[in-house]
């Protein structure tokens, strides 16, 4: 099991969700509440399943809950685009969006690593299955 608080992952989510928070505070979201909501609850998505996987104890449960989070934050980039449609140059959309990007790299890379890690795990487990089966050849 990996401890959460240890993944570079999961603090710069924590940090995206901040400034996420930081941009639902303006004045604009009194209006367009539902937007407000949907954007907060996709952020903080991101930053909870990230915890949530990594309390599972398992690759691939952990995994399932990565790509929970990319798709909560692609949910959030999509938002972004929306915002600076409605409100262009209001928002600091390119640099959010910049952000969101970065995180999503580091989300796939622990998701390939994750990945990769339940594949060895299950090939040592055919290996050894293998070793006991005396009928497999």
């Amino acid at each position: 099991m990996i401890d959460y608080t240890s993944l570079r992952v999961w603090h710069s989510s924590q940090r995206f969700f901040l400034k996420v928070h930081e941009l639902s505070c303006h004045s604009f979201f009194i209006r367009e509440f539902y937007l407000k909501n949907q954007l907060l609850r996709a952020a903080l998505s991101i930053h909870l399943n990230i915890a949530e996987g990594s309390g599972r104890g398992r690759d691939k449960e952990f995994g399932y809950f990565l790509r929970i989070s990319r798709g909560s934050l692609d949910e959030i980039m999509s938002l972004l685009y929306i915002l600076e449609k409605l409100q262009p140059g209001v928002f600091r959309t390119p640099e959010l969006i910049e952000d969101a990007k970065t995180l999503k790299i580091s989300l796939n890379a622990l998701l390939s690593k994750t990945n990769a890690s339940e594949k060895r795990k299950q090939h040592s487990v055919k290996k050894l299955a293998n070793i006991h089966d005396p009928t497999s050849s």
